[in-house]
């Protein structure tokens, strides 16, 4: 996997959690290449990220590398 950069993901997490048809309980898998932002994510999360890849936060959600 390789992105770009730039992505800003968080508006989409917020969006999602305060969704009515979204599940109070529902987990979010935040699928990226490790570039992005500060993440505040309130419903267990988990992130696939590439082998090698590091996140530059502390992550609060598993972390799964792919090769």
């Amino acid at each position: 996997m390789r992105g770009r950069g730039g992505t800003v993901l968080q508006p989409g997490i917020r969006l999602l959690e305060r969704a009515d048809d979204f599940p109070a309980d529902g987990p979010i898998l935040v699928i990226t290449d490790g570039m992005i932002d500060v993440l505040r994510i309130r419903h267990e999360h988990a992130f696939p990220i590439p082998a090698g890849a590091a996140l530059p936060f502390r992550p609060h959600g598993p972390v799964f590398r792919i090769r």
